[in-house]
């Protein structure tokens, strides 16, 4: 199938036309009339499509972080780097748009709430921590309503690697380090006593991503959720980010059983029975 007049609009036109731009009329009345340059144009708009689809959010920040953003609970420094990015993004624009429409309507998310700033750095002894239960239960339901197009991945444990016949020990299971997948998605995390606590423990965690350098996935919210408070809606939840190595630490967490989620763009890598315990 060939133009019915060869030249007389250029691909650039096409694109401008289908991005809504102003184009010259005889643009409009070419498509009118020729076929091949109309399955072009369809042709650009599935490419567009495709696209969007796969490259949507792959800058921005995590839904969490606009959610965070919009209950004002960000750091200077977040909410600066933020406010910066919504300049120039209309998706995320659109999306802190609909989490004030929600807020506006919904009395209890609509109450100020006090929580501590939020910094990208790995943690220290404290920063983990969101205890007030108001703060936690809004950044549920939130995170819930914010989230509703992203994958939720379940990742499963690795068998323990081999161990030399010196390095075993019959008293006590191996129980770390453990190494889990998702897709391609590697999550390896061991557990310490916490020098700095006595009866407490920290965890440590390092995640790579097939194909990506480690420092794609600084910034990714981790969130460490205990099961009792995944029941009764009660407890501490606690909060990290994945630095620019890989890493991210949990201190002064209390033994338990833990699900670990990692927020990803597009998707939601979860590890649900996570025992926190140095006992075999």
């Amino acid at each position: 199938m060939e133009c019915i007049e060869p030249g007389a609009i250029r691909d650039e036109e096409l694109l401008a036309y289908l991005a809504g731009e102003n184009v010259r009329p005889l643009v409009k009345q070419h498509l009118a009339r020729c076929q091949r340059c109309t399955s072009q144009l369809a042709a650009y708009e599935r490419i567009e499509s495709t696209l969007t689809s796969k490259l949507y959010r792959f800058d921005c920040p995590p839904n969490q972080v606009l959610g965070e953003y919009q209950l004002g609970m960000l750091s200077k420094e977040l909410t600066a780097a933020v406010n910066n990015h919504l300049s120039i993004c209309t998706l995320c624009k659109a999306e802190v748009a609909t989490l004030t429409e929600f807020l506006a309507n919904d009395q209890v998310l609509a109450q100020p709430t006090v929580a501590r700033d939020m910094s990208a750095q790995t943690s220290s002894p404290n920063n983990n921590h969101r205890s007030a239960q108001g703060a936690k239960s809004i950044l549920e339901r939130l995170q819930n309503t914010a989230n509703t197009g992203a994958r939720r991945i379940l990742a499963t444990l690795l068998p323990p690697q081999p161990r030399l016949a010196f390095q075993r020990d019959t008293t006590q299971v191996a129980l770390w380090p453990r190494r889990y997948m998702a897709e391609d998605v590697s999550i390896s995390v061991q557990v310490e006593r916490d020098a700095s606590q006595r009866d407490s423990l920290q965890l440590i965690g390092f995640v790579t991503r097939q194909g990506k350098s480690l420092d794609m996935l600084q910034g990714t919210q981790v969130i460490l959720t205990s099961q009792a408070a995944e029941v009764s809606h009660d407890g501490t939840q606690y909060m990290q980010q994945i630095d620019e190595l890989g890493n991210f630490v949990f201190s002064s967490i209390v033994p338990t059983t833990y699900m670990l989620e990692l927020q990803l763009p597009g998707s939601n890598v979860v590890i649900e029975q996570l025992p926190v315990t140095l006992q075999g």
